[in-house]
């Protein structure tokens, strides 16, 4: 008898911590601005990862991937989506925006993906057609610390603009939208795969021209912030009637990345990882340009080593160039 309630409190025991140790994995995955893709994204996986892994996961908006590598470098979040590229290996390696503040060798990649093109977005009327017709003007690049504000001010720089020749807004992502629909500003540079939703919605209420960019100067930001950049452009009809150009759009698209930190477990990061793959097309049905996230090109625009927990699931899906 004795034997027998031992063994009945013993499995009453392991009954009780089995959700517990499911409980346990909390995750918060990082996105952009709410209206962005990569908030989509976090918004996306999420609820995937409650409805197929039993993990509670919690999307939360943060502005940008200089926030989010300054974020996951101190632990107050286990995951971001968008944080790669360029911006992922000069937080790596403490370089450029993140020279002042050191190195934050602990984070590391889950996945890169394309990420999709910056647009430079004025009204018909403004008389803005080239970057060089900025001065003077208000111009919106997002976010504070994001990415449109790192790269805008290095493709004013390329176009010979300097401080003081035009003013600079921090509106946000959807701010930016709502000041360049009113008029507030001039000028307004988002990024992501054509044709974006947030750049449909201004297109159906308000003719706009996405301003083009000088090719000599994408070639000089590529060779100087690179990796992670490749020269793009942008078809004329990508947005409809109410898009007035009449040519492709010379720009710049960009790698982003699922990203991590090395306190995160490996059991962890296998198990988001392995969830997101066995439900992808769930993934893909959450944002247009979730399809760009790929098995196959997981490892492909890299710019932070491989979390231990995402290789161990490459290795066993046999995907080449995972190292």
């Amino acid at each position: 008898m004795r034997h027998g309630l031992i063994f009945a409190a013993a499995l009453a025991i392991a009954g009780y911590a089995a959700p517990n140790a499911i409980a346990a994995e909390k995750v918060t995955i990082l996105g952009g601005g709410v209206k962005g893709q990569p908030y989509q994204f976090a918004v996306g996986l999420s609820k995937i990862l409650k409805d197929k892994g039993g993990i509670d996961a919690t999307p939360q908006s943060a502005k940008g991937m200089v926030a989010q590598a300054r974020i996951l470098a101190k632990g107050g979040a286990e995951f971001a989506w968008g944080l790669g590229g360029p911006i992922g290996a000069w937080a790596y390696k403490g370089t450029r925006r993140f020279e002042k503040e050191g190195p934050k060798k602990n984070l590391r990649a889950v996945l890169a993906y394309p990420f999709g093109s910056f647009h430079w977005l004025t009204l018909a009327g403004s008389g803005i057609n080239s970057v060089k017709d900025f001065k003077g003007k208000r111009i919106s690049v997002g976010s504070a610390s994001s990415t449109t504000q790192t790269f805008g001010r290095f493709f004013f720089e390329a176009h010979g603009l300097k401080k003081g020749d035009y003013k600079e807004l921090t509106p946000g992502f959807s701010g930016g939208f709502g000041a360049l629909r009113d008029k507030s500003v001039d000028a307004h540079l988002t990024m992501g795969l054509p044709p974006m939703s947030a750049v449909q919605e201004i297109t159906a209420v308000r003719k706009v021209r996405i301003v083009d960019m000088d090719k000599s100067a994408v070639d000089s930001v590529l060779k100087k912030y690179g990796p992670g950049l490749q020269v793009s452009s942008i078809a004329p009809g990508a947005y409809g009637d109410n898009q007035v150009n009449k040519e492709a759009v010379n720009t710049m698209s960009m790698f982003f990345g699922f990203s991590t930190a090395d306190s995160v477990s490996a059991d962890v990061v296998y198990k988001v990882t392995k969830v997101l793959f066995e439900n992808l097309e769930d993934f893909h049905g959450t944002a247009k340009a979730a399809k760009s996230v790929t098995l196959a090109g997981v490892c492909t625009g890299l710019s932070l080593p491989l979390h231990e927990g995402a290789k161990r699931y490459y290795k066993e899906k046999g995907v080449a160039g995972c190292k």
